[in-house]
């Protein structure tokens, strides 16, 4: 495994940065390129056609079997962003459906090019009745691929019936619809927070390379700090879980303008 940078500053990244970063990194035995489309440490959110686009350009001189796979977690994604999986240009899709899709907690999907499931191998039997008669009778595994990956164990269902609900909902607000709610909320947030002196935005205020987290450094103060403070007055944020931490927010449709409003009031009174 290689890791590669994408960017040093957030606030200030671009679409043609994060391209030619991409095209940098990929080397000649790359076989798997691994994304994050919303990182949750930032709030900057990958230009994924883009990048899907230039990693097809790269693919074309190879042979099939030594393609590059886009493979992407797109967790903070799945629920804000409205557009078309397919289109996205990526082989997988994984995401968990807790966060800005509302679903039940330990649920989740994957989704994948149909003819890229050749490239993969399950590593936990599937209940599928096409993997499970095979495993009794000793014999390979017959039918289609991606019924060998169906999840194995004893399910949940009571949260596999609630996650249909979760998605039902979802698509009766209108994907486009929840899209530009969340994106004039987080819009509004960091409208707020950058005219503000002492913070210092993080996440960067095109919506083209952002959903819903909003991410900033508030002057004198640690995260952990401001977060609690921040409690004390009603207003729920986080901080980022990672080697650079930050102070989080996430304005999404289960939040008001008067809710923005507050948190950019609470965190004026932190400086």
């Amino acid at each position: 495994m290689r890791r590669i940078s994408l960017y040093d500053d957030p606030a200030g990244v671009s679409s043609e940065r994060l391209v030619a970063a991409v095209r940098r990194g990929l080397g000649p035995r790359t076989r798997v390129l691994a994304l994050t489309w919303v990182h949750s440490g930032t709030g900057v959110k990958l230009p994924l056609a883009k990048l899907g686009a230039a990693v097809a350009e790269h693919n074309r001189d190879r042979d099939p079997d030594d393609r590059v796979l886009v493979c992407v977690d797109a967790v903070h994604a799945l629920g804000v962003e409205p557009g078309a999986v397919p289109a996205l240009g990526c082989d997988f899709l994984v995401a968990g459906c807790h966060k800005w899709l509302f679903g039940p907690r330990g649920t989740g999907l994957v989704w994948g090019r149909r003819d890229a499931w050749a490239e993969v191998t399950g590593t936990v039997p599937s209940f599928d009745g096409r993997a499970i008669g095979a495993w009794i009778g000793g014999r390979d595994p017959a039918g289609p691929r991606w019924a060998l990956f169906e999840p194995g164990g004893f399910h949940a269902y009571e949260h596999r019936w609630a996650l249909a609900e979760a998605f039902r909902f979802h698509l009766e607000l209108g994907k486009e619809q929840v899209a530009g709610r969340t994106r004039a909320l987080a819009g509004r947030l960091k409208d707020g927070l950058a005219a503000m002196p002492g913070i210092r935005l993080v996440t960067p205020r095109d919506p083209a390379l952002s959903a819903g987290i909003v991410c900033l450094e508030v002057e004198g103060r640690s995260p952990g700090e401001a977060v609690a403070a921040l409690r004390r007055q009603g207003v729920l944020a986080s901080v980022t879980p990672y080697a650079q931490p930050y102070l989080r927010l996430g304005p999404s449709i289960v939040t008001s303008e008067e809710d923005v409003d507050a948190a950019v009031g609470a965190i004026r009174g932190l400086v």
